[in-house]
């Protein structure tokens, strides 16, 4: 395959299909990557999976050489900054910080009761179909005996199931929210109840429904909208991240635009605009400071900002017509039933949404190596056999490796870089929700995560003991990786 060939290869066998992209979509897809040369030569004829997704911090950044040859001093120059422990730069607490965190406060402890309150509710669900109903189960049997009948709608055999959740996501809960907004303009005054049992519904048995739109949303957005087949992505590409990710708290911009072009080209350093790598992770106060720069990004304000340092107009403008549109909707719904239903039945979703999200990607950008800060083993969380996790999303070094292969894939790529994993003593957990190694960091609990910890190495004489590992867990939390100043 030339590497001028415009297209993405969504997955990298011959036989599977592949997505033809738009010239604007490969100028997207080198920005995504931020492409230097993957060999020494400069015209590659290969299908490797580096050639389309390189691998490496370095390479995503434009480190990687860019000549046909590299002299044997710089060679050396480079082993000696390798050895080099690196200096961890130290922030202080200045007004603009506060007032993030400020920011944060003002948003997560107001909406915590409700929060709590909706979780207990959608775990008690969860628990009651498990045992009782098997909802759930019935409903995966569905998607499974509509698999071969729905296959030629998606660019993938794989997603066939998304089919299915797009007939619920996109048609009978909007019209579930349109019902709901008719009776609530129809009554004498606001009913509380029914935006409580709306929201229980929306969220679905322990998140499901949250989970799969956030997902698609984000699966959506690598595949630049076309999840489903020719000619039908035409009429229903981004239908997650612009039409059905509306009624979950998704704007238009922060998957499509700052999600691809700006956290998988920074990677969490200094010009990701939600970057973990400025101030120790293992803080409930920092946690608070993070929801306060996640909301600047879920509101597309940071990314516009920076895109527009990098004189990025057209993508400036992506951003703000995104908020725009959102704050038309919520208007629109306001003036035309009332502010309360515009509230819990829109912006509610968009709150509670973000700041799960916010606790998500603090937990997979949580842990830094000391001593190599673009170490991709480290820099992102693996959870095997995770919990409560659709379409391969936990092998989150595996995403940020190759950010638009397919999911179905993940597992293959994880066990193909599993040298490298063993070598750099990867952040893997195993068997554990998200949100508990989320809650152990900000507990500080470093014996619990080490208890979690997967030791990659076989050689169990030099695996380290317990108290290292707690010990690892807490350098690899403090560490910081970049400076405000």
């Amino acid at each position: 395959m030339s590497a001028a060939t415009p297209v993405i290869v969504d997955d990298l066998k011959k036989d599977d299909p592949v997505i033809v992209l738009s010239k604007e979509e490969v100028i997207g897809l080198k920005e995504e990557v931020s492409v230097g040369a993957t060999s020494s030569s400069s015209s590659v004829e290969s299908d490797s999976d580096e050639d389309v997704f390189p691998t490496g911090l370095h390479q995503r950044k434009n480190k990687a050489a860019t000549s046909t040859t590299t002299s044997a001093t710089q060679k050396e120059e480079e082993e000696d900054k390798k050895k080099d422990k690196p200096i961890q730069p130290k922030n202080e607490l200045t007004v603009a910080r506060y007032l993030e965190i400020a920011a944060g406060s003002l948003i997560f402890f107001p909406a915590l009761p409700y929060l709590f309150v909706q979780i207990v509710g959608c775990n008690l669900w969860e628990f009651l179909d498990q045992r009782v109903f098997h909802a759930v189960d019935f409903l995966e049997r569905i998607n499974q005996w509509t698999a071969p009948y729905q296959e030629w709608l998606v660019a993938n055999p794989k997603d066939s199931f998304v089919v299915n959740y797009t007939l619920w996501l996109g048609g009978v809960l909007p019209a579930y929210f349109i019902w709901e907004a008719v009776a609530q303009a129809n009554a004498p005054e606001f009913i509380w109840w029914r935006a409580v049992l709306y929201n229980a519904v929306r969220i679905g048995p322990m998140y499901r429904h949250f989970m799969y739109v956030y997902t698609l949303s984000h699966k959506e957005a690598h595949c630049y909208g076309k999840i489903f087949a020719a000619p039908y992505h035409h009429v229903l590409q981004y239908t997650y991240n612009y039409y059905i990710g509306f009624f979950h708290g998704v704007l238009p911009g922060p998957f499509t635009q700052s999600h691809i072009y700006n956290h998988h080209k920074y990677d969490n350093n200094k010009d990701d605009v939600y970057s973990t790598g400025s101030f120790r992770r293992d803080s409930f106060l920092m946690f608070l400071r993070y929801v306060g720069v996640w909301f600047q990004y879920a509101f597309n304000l940071s990314t516009a900002v920076q895109f527009a340092k990098e004189g990025k107009t057209q993508r400036v403008m992506y951003s703000i017509l995104g908020t725009l549109q959102y704050m038309a909707q919520v208007a629109l719904m306001a003036y035309l039933v009332n502010p309360m239903t515009a509230f819990a039945y829109i912006l509610w979703p968009f709150i509670e949404g973000n700041i799960l999200l916010a606790a998500v990607n603090y937990t997979w950008h949580a842990f830094i190596d000391p001593n190599d800060f673009d170490n991709d083993y480290v820099n992102s969380v693996t959870i095997l056999d995770a919990l409560n996790f659709a379409l391969a999303e936990e092998y989150h070094v595996v995403h940020h490796q190759y950010a638009g292969v397919h999911w179905s894939r993940h597992a293959e790529l994880y066990e193909k870089h599993h040298d490298e994993y063993v070598k750099s003593k990867a952040t893997v957990f195993q068997g554990s929700n998200l949100f508990v190694v989320w809650g152990m960091i900000l507990a500080r609990d470093y014996q619990g995560l080490a208890d979690m910890f997967v030791q990659l190495e076989p050689d169990k004489s030099k695996h380290l003991s317990q108290e290292e590992v707690a010990q690892l867990m807490k350098e690899r939390l403090q560490c910081t990786s970049w400076s405000y100043n």
